[in-house]
Parts: structure tokens; sequence; C-alpha cells
């Protein structure tokens, strides 16, 4: 293409191939395939005005622990001497402690003092023209994760149960958990290195163990952060599960009070050793009296394991003769109590520590008010038996529910007491409680009281009316004496004839269920 002058300035035109072809330097050429107009140097022809620069993208992070970045910047018109910055949320301008042009399309650039409450950060490039391109939110800090998870104790726990609990940390990035160097956890316990929960079933020990492990949290940029924290397996010890045996219900005209529940006591932790020689005597429930009016019930006998004592039930009470005071019986209380009232706990073995004892009082009886005067329902270790009510039933506290020989059941019920007095009703039997309490029977029924169930300690439930004489209240409910420890321990070497027992099924322990009779065992 022939190079042309312009009429108006005497500048030569054309394209790219129409440069003059041996220039001297200062020579000017309006470059039309361009759009621009040239000047000739002695680094060849170079664009006399200044082009804006832009920035299309960036990539390198900023690291809070570090406390610097070196970002690549690319982008368009870039200028030797161009100089890169950034721009918070706060509106302020920091300029990067070096900035390298590389290409007119590359910039490298090295930051310092970012944090991340002024993030995101736009990025800026200015030519030395100081025409400039922008990209804006184009920078976050990548902050150090925080630990939420305290450091030290998770918890304590049993041996051999299944735990799950979590050490967490906070980050603006995803977190993967890792045991450090050196550290390992549990025998069957692992940690889940996206959540950071701990979980599995706790080994088999033979005394209490604590175990410390350290977890480092990483972001995968900044250095991982190391925490130390520890879980706690408690042994397994002797279990001992003692119920004293249950009271009689009271006999007579079907407005007596049931038989309270024998005592409850229970030892989490009686510290068995071998060798150890220990007496157990099973609590016989409280003995059914003849028919007759106004008799009240039995008391049951107390169960005893070492120096650990729980007490019989006290036995309901009966009405009185004197038309005047022909009030319906009290309950017998739980654990030896023999009158109806507020809930109360055994005191025998307030010497003994480390055991819970439970045993509440036998509800209170109806007033002579026909058709009010019931008798009260028997105490259970569980709750006081009820007090009489407008329909006439009362029943008999509820027990306490164990799983000490590998299965959930109720012990110490207390029994129900006598219902509704009027002259040829027949009113409904009143419930013994959860836990072996016997029913108490109606005024018309003709029915003796129910026994409380052996084994379990309940009370006997009321006798009904069944003519003058009326008709004799249950029997109270042998006590039980139950042994539960590790299986690593040996098993008892020598039980006399005189105790009944069994022994039940329970994952990983010795189980023996003492359900009468009295002797000394050997470990």
């Amino acid at each position: 293409m022939a190079i042309r002058k312009s009429s108006s300035s005497g500048i030569p035109f054309g394209n790219t191939a129409g440069r003059p072809a041996s220039p001297s330097s200062g020579q000017p050429y309006f470059n039309g395939e361009e759009k621009r107009l040239e000047l000739y140097t002695s680094s060849g022809w170079q664009n006399i005005v200044s082009e804006t620069p832009g920035v299309v993208s960036v990539s390198g992070s900023y690291l809070e622990s570090a406390g610097s970045g070196t970002i690549e910047i690319v982008g368009t018109n870039f200028t030797t001497g161009a100089v890169a910055s950034v721009i918070g949320t706060n509106g302020i301008e920091i300029n990067a402690n070096s900035t390298t042009v590389n290409s007119i399309v590359s910039v490298s650039a090295v930051f310092a003092g970012l944090v991340s409450a002024n993030e995101p950060y736009d990025v800026k490039v200015t030519n030395t023209s100081n025409l400039f391109g922008l990209l804006p939110d184009a920078i976050y800090v990548n902050n150090i994760l925080n630990w939420q998870t305290a450091a030290g104790s998770l918890g304590t726990f049993n041996e051999q149960v299944a735990i799950s609990v979590s050490a967490t940390a906070t980050d603006d990035s995803t977190i993967t958990y890792a045991l450090a160097s050196g550290s390992t956890l549990p025998s069957g316990i692992t940690l889940n290195s996206a959540s950071g929960l701990i979980s599995g079933t706790l080994p088999d020990i033979e005394s209490n163990t604590t175990y410390t492990f350290t977890i480092n949290a990483s972001d995968g940029a900044n250095p991982a952060v190391p925490r130390t924290f520890s879980i706690t397996s408690t042994a397994r010890t002797a279990e001992v599960l003692l119920v004293g045996g249950g009271g009689a219900g009271a006999n007579g005209n079907g407005n007596t009070g049931g038989g309270g529940a024998g005592g409850l006591v229970y030892a989490p932790a009686y510290g068995l050793s071998p060798a150890m020689t220990l007496l157990i005597t099973v609590g016989a429930g409280g003995a059914q009296k003849a028919d007759g009016n106004n008799l009240s019930g039995n008391a049951g006998d107390p169960s005893y394991f070492g120096s650990i004592i729980a007490a019989g039930g006290g036995g309901g009470v009966g009405w009185g003769d004197d038309l005047s005071t022909r009030n319906g019986g009290n309950g017998g209380g739980g654990g030896g109590e023999n009158t109806g009232g507020a809930q109360t706990q055994t005191t025998l073995n307030s010497g003994v520590s480390g055991i819970l004892q439970y045993g509440n009082n036998g509800g209170n009886a109806g007033p002579w008010s026909p058709p009010y005067y019931t008798g009260g329902g028997g105490g259970g270790a569980g709750a006081a038996g009820a007090n009489f009510t407008a329909n006439g039933t009362a029943p008999g506290g509820i027990g306490r529910e164990y799983s000490i020989t590998g299965t959930s059941l109720y012990y110490a019920g207390g029994g129900g007491g006598g219902t509704e007095h009027t002259v040829n009703s027949n009113t409904p039997d009143s419930p013994g409680g959860l836990g072996g309490g016997g029913t108490g029977r109606g005024y018309a029924s003709n029915l003796r009281g129910g026994n409380g169930t052996d084994g379990l300690g309940g009370g006997g439930g009321a006798g009904s009316y069944g003519g003058p004489g009326g008709m004799a209240g249950g029997k109270g409910g042998n006590g039980v004496v139950i042994i539960a420890y590790p299986n690593t321990f040996p098993a008892i070497t020598t039980i006399p004839g005189t105790l009944t027992y069994d022994q039940p099924t329970r994952s990983g322990y010795r189980v023996y269920r003492f359900t009468a009779g009295s002797g000394t065992i050997t470990i």
C-alpha cells in the first residue's frame, strides 16, 4: 500500500504494512489498521496515545498466617512501570509491595497488610499514563481457622459403650481433620476427616483410662492448627442391687391399706475384688395374715449384702372397729415406713457412701364418710402409694427400673389399697404398682389381696370384704440381691445351698441373682 500524507497535517498514513521502510527517530505515522497515531523510536513503532489497561482475572491467594500473598494478574495493555493495588471495602487503596510487569497481558504483585475485615478487595493496575483497569471483588483473605471445640476433655464414658463426640473448627474454606503425628485414638474409635466426628465403641479395660490425643485442623492453605483433647473411659465395677421383702396388705372389709414395697438400694460401684467374702440375705416378703377384720399386714424382712441393708416394706394398715372412726387404712410405706404421707427415703445406709436408696411412704386412707373410706396404696421405690379417690381406687406406688441383669426391669412396686366400701357394691380392683405390687380387692369381690411378686420385692394388695370376717391381704413379694461385675473377674467360688439363685446373661458381665435364702459367698 502506498504511503500517503495527510492533506491537513502532512503526517503519512496507511496500514501497518505501509509504515515507512527506513524512518528516522521521531517519525510520526497514522496507522489506520490499528486506529492509532504512532511514533518511531529506538524501540520501534510506539503508540503515541496511551491505551487503557484492563484487568481480566487474578489467581493466587492471600494467607492470613503469612500476612502476605503473591497475586498473578491477567489483562490487557499493561506497560512497563505499571503499579498494582487493591481497594478494600473501607475505600482505602493499598499499593503492592512490588509489581512486576511480565508482559503486556501479565503482572505479578506481592501484597501485605490485608485484613479480612475489609474483604473482598478490588484489584487495580495503573499504567504510567495514569490510565487504569480494575476488577471488583477479586481477592479474599484466606483466614487462619478457629477451633470451636475447647481443648481438654470431650467427656467420660463407660467402657465398651458407643460414643459420638465432635471436635470442630470454622474457616472460610473447607477444613479437614487428622490425628497429629504420634497421636492415637482408643481401639475401636475413629476420626472422620471431613466432619471432626469421633465415634465408635470404647474397648474393654481393666481400670479407668484417659486417652489423650492431638488433632490437626487444616484448610489446605494456612498451616494446620493443632488442638489436644482427651476421652476418659471408666472400667465397669460391681454393681449391686438390693430390694427388701415387700410388706403384706391388710385384711378385712375392703378398706384396708396395701403393703409397701421393699426398700431399694443401688450401689453402682461397690468395689468387689477377688477373694472377697460377703454375707447375702434375701428379705422374705411379709406373710399373709389369716382372714379377719382390721388386721394390719406383716412387714417384709430386710435384705443384706455386706454392710448394705435394704429395709423390708411396711405392712398395710387395717381400719378401725369403732364406727365413728372407721377410716380406711394407710398403705404401708416402701422401705419400712408404716404410715401414709409424704414421700421419704430410707436411712439405714446413711454411713455407707456411693449408694442410692429409695422407699416412699404409702397413701393416706379415706375418712369415715360413706362411700369414701378407702385404704391407701402401698409405697413403691419410685413413688408414694396413692391416696383414696372418689371412685375408690388407691393404686400402689410404682417401682424403679434397672437393667443390672441385662434386661430392663421394674423393682419394688407398692401393693394396691382396698377399694370403696359401699354395701353390696362391686368396685374395681385397685392395681398394684409396676414392679411386683399385688392388686387390692374391692368391697364385694370376696377375694384375697394379690401377692407381691417374689424376686421383685413388691408389696401385697389389700384384702376384700368377703363377709363379716374379711379376706386377707396379699403376701409381700420376696426381695432380691443382684450382683453384676466384669467377666474379667473370677466367678463366685462358693455359693451355699441355702441361697436360691440364677445367672442372667449380660454382655461383658457375670451376673448372679439371689431370690431367697441367706449365706456367705466368696468371689
